[in-house]
């Protein structure tokens, strides 16, 4: 079978993204994780958008069958990167201008989504601490596993100030109801893991040191135990109701979020990033 003049080759986007994903794949089987310096990832300008493109070239790879993802150390995606989104202009009111506001915010976060909707090939979720912003990059996904120190924070209106308006807004109303979703991007609360398997969020809870073991088992036996065609097809019809909520509801959402930022930024916070 010739290879498409448009593929991607893992030895390629590995180096290309090297400083925020580091990739391990056997199999057919691509495990991403995301790092900061080989620590927990920090959420900050340069992550915030890196993702996109490198899912792309992901998505774009023939070798790849079953993605994992999954993060460092002991959470998924805790900490801002505070630095990186000083240094870039993006928490100084008086250096905030019209292209980092769209470029990061509204552009950034309507093609985020997607970029694990787009994808091809099943997706594992392997949640390996809490989770305090972006959750749908864990809960977007196929099968979606968690380690017993994992909770769910809702960081933008607690927190940050913001309105929810980024797609968690479909997310949690989807996964906990119309009711219980509200109160949780309201409240501050924190949904912890086996309260979150209870709640339907997540579809098994194992210790930390199971948790990436137990990915590859499930991309093993569960996917690659199929062919080609009916693993990725399988894919492509169940998560195509998200791809149409999202692209009903993330567009009106970002915009409700920006404009309540243009009234007032940077936000007041209850805390640090």
């Amino acid at each position: 079978m010739s290879v498409p003049a448009f593929a991607t080759k893992l030895e390629d986007y590995s180096r290309k993204y090297a400083d925020y994903l580091l990739f391990r794949r056997e199999d057919g089987i691509l495990e991403v994780r995301m790092h900061t310096n080989n620590g927990p990832m920090k959420w900050g300008a340069e992550s915030h958008h890196v993702l996109i493109p490198a899912f792309f070239d992901i998505n774009a790879d023939p070798e790849t069958e079953v993605v994992i993802l999954t993060g460092t150390g002991d959470s998924f995606l805790r900490e801002f990167d505070a630095e990186s989104l000083q240094r870039e202009g993006y928490l100084d009111a008086d250096r905030l201008n019209e292209r980092q506001a769209y470029d990061l915010f509204y552009q950034d976060q309507t093609r985020g989504p997607f970029m694990l909707l787009d994808l091809r090939m099943p997706v594992i979720a392997a949640i390996n601490g809490p989770i305090h912003f972006h959750p749908e990059l864990a809960l977007l996904n196929d099968i979606v596993i968690a380690s017993n120190n994992t909770y769910f924070y809702e960081n933008h209106w607690d927190n940050v100030g913001l309105v929810p308006g980024d797609g968690v807004h479909t997310l949690f109303r989807e996964l906990l109801g119309h009711n219980r979703g509200r109160y949780f991007l309201l409240m501050g609360q924190k949904i912890e893991a086996e309260e979150a398997l209870r709640l339907g969020l997540i579809g098994e809870v194992v210790s930390p040191d199971e948790l990436l073991p137990r990915a590859w088992e499930i991309a093993r036996k569960v996917f690659m135990s199929k062919d080609r065609i009916h693993r990725r097809l399988t894919r492509s019809l169940l998560i195509q109701p998200w791809r149409e909520l999202f692209t009903k509801e993330l567009f009106s959402g970002m915009a409700h979020e920006s404009f309540a930022c243009m009234a007032r930024w940077p936000r007041p916070r209850k805390g640090q990033y």
